[in-house]
């Protein structure tokens, strides 16, 4: 019986100290980024913070994929401001997604930049109201023409910067760590124009140019930087919102399919873990 019961406690002992070398031996990863990265209600719910993150956004299937000790402080409506400062939403403040970055950091993604200077409001809301209202017209484009200084161009010529500067609070808080800047996927079909999309045909070269500007700036501070620039802008053409298989919803989600209007859908999600497991080092 003693034997038994030694046997016993020495099993239990040894599965305790396999468990515990495992979580141990987990890589870190941190995920920041908006609601690209959030993958707001694609799936269950992560958090009650207001950010509406899903549990299976592309940061919690690559942790799977990868066993990997997933941080995702990813949150929707994040402007790289929310990186080193209080992001706040209905009045509540959420913690700088910064903090959650450390030494022991051995990954970091980071997907932002279409909320900053109001980027993302003037293309899914002021495009889309005067989209609905001339259809067959340029009215986004024109209204930003006579922005003149003010226009979506001298927001987007501030982007990089801002990107660089999240490098930058990364790299200082965890020097070692892989950095990994996500592009935004395909969003806008490369012509035509469907009833989805909300946008006046003659603005899409306009709406593009948002897209394509901030990927092209993340893919810049990556080559000065020294780090990684994920593109799933390329493996998604032919996936945007007016396709015949979108990964990106509309002016309201598909019928039978989970997300947020204007936001990834599941698919897209997998698309990115899959892409990110192939550069995770």
């Amino acid at each position: 019986m003693r034997r038994a019961t030694a046997l016993l406690l020495a099993a239990a002992l040894a599965a305790t100290l396999s468990a515990c070398q495992d979580s141990g031996s987990r890589r870190s990863y941190v995920a920041l980024g908006d609601s690209y990265t959030a993958g707001p209600l694609i799936g269950p719910a992560d958090g009650r913070n207001g950010c509406v993150r899903s549990k299976n956004n592309y940061p919690h299937l690559l942790a799977e994929r990868e066993k990997l000790d997933l941080t995702d402080v990813s949150c929707s409506g994040a402007p790289t401001d929310a990186v080193e400062g209080e992001q706040k939403i209905r009045g509540r403040g959420v913690a700088p997604q910064i903090e959650a970055v450390d030494e022991k950091t051995d990954l970091v993604t980071i997907g932002l930049g279409f909320n900053d200077l109001g980027l993302s409001v003037r293309v899914f809301i002021t495009c889309v109201k005067l989209g609905m209202a001339d259809p067959s017209g340029a009215p986004c484009t024109e209204a930003d023409q006579a922005a003149g200084a003010q226009g979506i161009q001298a927001a987007l010529d501030q982007v990089e910067e801002r990107i660089d500067g999240v490098v930058d609070a990364v790299t200082e808080r965890a020097p070692d760590a892989q950095v990994v800047l996500v592009g935004y996927p395909s969003i806008f079909p490369d012509e035509g124009t469907c009833t989805e999309l909300g946008i006046a045909a003659g603005d899409l070269p306009l709406v593009r140019h948002v897209v394509d500007s901030i990927n092209a700036a993340a893919a810049a501070v990556a080559q000065r930087r020294g780090v990684t620039y994920l593109d799933t802008a390329t493996p998604s053409r032919g996936h945007d919102i007016c396709a015949d298989d979108p990964w990106i919803a509309g002016t309201a989600p598909a019928k039978g399919r989970k997300g947020l209007a204007w936001h990834p859908y599941a698919e897209e999600q997998e698309m990115v873990a899959d892409l990110l497991a192939d550069v995770v080092e």
